[in-house]
């Protein structure tokens, strides 16, 4: 029955036919598939901004003018503490051309000035810009010379009668330092016969203990090879005593002291033992410099002003070098650059080398041995300037092997001594002593045989050669 109450109308009886219902489309149909997603556009990338190449060149150069400028200002600085003027009149050379330049190593006791003064060290620098060498060349403070109104005299007393007769011999407003640096370097003029060669000595330097021991410490200490145990038991002390100094062989870092006393230590051989240590130092010195970096070397130029004039009104060091010309700098910047501290030139008027006769305490030196050390010092370092003797000395126990690697070695044109059998010892490995001054040579000969150099004498071993070859048995067939 249907109901009264409901106004639809009633449904059809189902018949069993398939009814066919009208199709209703989804909107989303009727529009078509769905897209697929659309990817997100990449970001713009912001370019990084570049500096143009002439603004980093610019930056460059400013960099580097900042760097020369504070150098250079250091420089500046130094040099108006411890250059002064030299009383002989002003020098035509230039040391990037080549000049003379006179060290003089002093002995003051500014606290007791009624003890005197004295020049302990006389060592001329062959200095070439230029060329980029130097030579060294050590004259004992033995050597007999002739001073005004003194006649005969240790050439050591020069820089004291300078230094007490300062205005006499130069006028007035001259200094007893300048008096003292300008009349030693006469009389070393006049010892070496420079008037002859149309030369003199050009500069002069003035260094007392004091500024020797600031100014290694001022570079953080030097590295010394030894070649020998050293033993002073009367080494002198500040206050008049002496003291016992030892030395072992082999390389050792120095602090200023350390090496004061070995550049003065004597007793254990004599003063000429004592001029190899000085150069020996002075060879140290340029090493530790040269193992600095530009930028390192100008930030040691404060501390090293700080050590020349911390000892009071007069500086531990003075010279007559115009350390502010541009010349002088450019020369020391050639010799930085290019200066092998190895191959510097070191020469000494030496028992040897030099003829010598002694009038009591006083060396008379031969002339023309003077003359001929004084050629080979003005020459630049080179194998041929060497003049180098040889010496194999046989260590391998092998009949005849000294004689034919002297045969050997004179066919490689090298000067060579008569062969000889070495101390009694075991000998491993074949060793080149650089026993004088020859590195050229030696470094060639140790190329040839393969070997190593030690510079320095053998121990146990007396021989007139400059370099001592030792055959280990690593030269045996």
């Amino acid at each position: 029955m249907s109901n009264p109450s409901n106004n639809q109308p009633p449904r059809p009886p189902y018949t069993g036919e398939t009814l066919v219902m009208r199709r209703v489309e989804h909107k989303s149909a009727r529009q078509g598939p769905p897209s697929p997603p659309q990817a997100t556009p990449p970001r713009r990338a912001i370019p990084k901004r570049r500096w143009p190449l002439g603004w980093i060149a610019l930056g460059i150069v400013a960099i580097v003018a900042l760097a020369l400028g504070f150098g250079y200002w250091q420089i500046h600085r130094l040099a108006q503490r411890i250059v002064v003027a030299d009383p002989r009149g002003p020098v035509i050379t230039s040391p990037l051309l080549g000049a003379n330049i006179l060290v003089v190593g002093v002995d003051i006791r500014r606290d007791r000035p009624e003890e005197g003064i004295r020049s302990d060290t006389l060592m001329l620098v062959r200095l070439d810009g230029m060329g980029g060498w130097a030579n060294l060349l050590s004259i004992p403070r033995d050597t007999q010379v002739d001073l005004p109104n003194r006649g005969p005299s240790k050439i050591n007393a020069a820089y004291a009668y300078g230094y007490y007769h300062a205005t006499e011999l130069y006028g007035d407003g001259i200094s007893p330092e300048q008096g003292g640096m300008a009349f030693a370097a006469d009389t070393v003029s006049q010892f070496l016969n420079f008037e002859q060669r149309g030369m003199r000595v050009d500069y002069m330097v003035q260094i007392d203990f004091d500024g020797f021991a600031a100014l290694i410490d001022a570079l953080g200490g030097i590295t010394i090879d030894v070649p020998r145990r050293i033993v002073d038991d009367a080494y002198p002390t500040p206050d008049y005593g002496v003291m016992r100094v030892v030395f072992e062989p082999g390389p050792q870092r120095m602090d200023g002291a350390r090496a004061l006393i070995y550049a003065r230590t004597r007793h254990a051989d004599n003063d000429f033992g004592r001029t190899e240590r000085q150069q020996q130092v002075v060879q140290a010195i340029v090493n530790e410099i040269q193992q600095h970096n530009w930028f390192e070397r100008m930030l040691l130029l404060p501390r090293l002003l700080d050590a020349v004039t911390q000892t009071g009104d007069t500086p531990a060091i003075l010279t007559t070098l115009p350390l502010a010309n541009f010349d002088t700098l450019l020369a020391m910047g050639r010799l930085a650059a290019n200066l092998d501290p190895a191959l510097i030139g070191r020469y000494r008027i030496e028992p040897g080398t030099v003829a010598v006769r002694e009038n009591d305490t006083n060396l008379i030196w031969d002339a023309s041995d003077v003359a001929a050390l004084v050629n080979r010092w003005l020459t630049p370092p080179g194998e041929a300037s060497e003049q180098a003797r040889v010496q194999v000395l046989n260590g391998a126990g092998v009949v005849g092997l000294a004689r034919r690697t002297s045969e050997e070695l004179s066919a490689n044109g090298f000067t060579v001594l008569a062969p000889a059998d070495a101390p009694p010892g075991d000998y491993p490995r074949t060793v080149v002593y650089q026993a004088g001054n020859a590195p050229f040579t030696a470094r060639r000969l140790a190329q040839l045989l393969g070997a190593e150099v030690v510079v320095g004498k053998p121990a146990e071993v007396y021989s007139e050669a400059e370099i001592v070859v030792i055959l280990g048995r690593d030269r045996t067939p």
